[in-house]
């Protein structure tokens, strides 16, 4: 069977992709207590990108987490799914999840806009996506593996396009003594199911 030209391009830039390790850290562990906080106990969702303290913090929690990447998950995680975040609605039906965790991998999504669309059909009526993002610097737009490393207005555009609302917007850093990491961190719920491609009339 052939490839249509975008399996072709998506194989291409897996081959040419660099492999970065990220390291952890206690100031890591502080920007996603900034989520797990916000998210009720006893309720159901999945963490995009696989961060294994924010799906262990939630189980102890009483939340029922689902850790999803595409590479293989720590030996602590026992619910799963190894996939690319662009084929999210191929695991969960919709309106079935209470939260979507998404912390530092919006940035290395080809289809920003796609992506929130496809988290605001899996998200319950009262549900919640919790996005943190690095800022909008030089350093960031030009790290190795980002694709939308975007102002926050443009952020706030996609989030209003794909029928979200914010909720709490706020920023904060995961390593102190740099100036440059600086993140935006957002709490979003579902405003309308449908995409809206206009301008609000009090844009934030």
């Amino acid at each position: 069977m052939l490839m249509t030209e975008f399996e072709t391009f998506l194989e291409e830039l897996e081959n040419t992709s660099p492999s970065v390790q990220y390291g952890w850290s206690k100031e890591k562990e502080k920007s996603c207590d900034w989520l797990i906080n916000r998210i009720q106990r006893k309720t159901r969702g999945v963490d995009i990108g696989g961060t294994e303290y924010i799906c262990r913090k939630l189980q102890e929690k009483g939340c029922d987490p689902v850790y999803y990447d595409k590479t293989d998950p720590p030996k602590t995680i026992t619910s799963f799914i190894k996939d690319d975040m662009e084929n999210v609605l191929a695991h969960f039906p919709e309106r079935s999840l209470d939260w979507i965790t998404t912390r530092h991998t919006l940035e290395h999504c080809l289809l920003p806009l796609f992506q929130l669309w496809a988290y605001n059909r899996l998200l319950k009526d009262n549900g919640h996506l919790f996005v943190i993002v690095p800022s909008h610097s030089r350093d960031w737009v030009w790290f190795e593996t980002h694709h939308n490393c975007l102002p926050h207005d443009n952020w706030v555009m996609l989030f209003y396009r794909a029928g979200f609302k914010i909720e709490e917007a706020d920023a904060g850093t995961w390593w102190a003594k740099n100036h440059r990491f600086i993140e935006y961190r957002y709490r979003l719920s579902v405003e309308t199911r449908n995409l809206r491609m206009g301008k609000p009339e009090n844009p934030i």
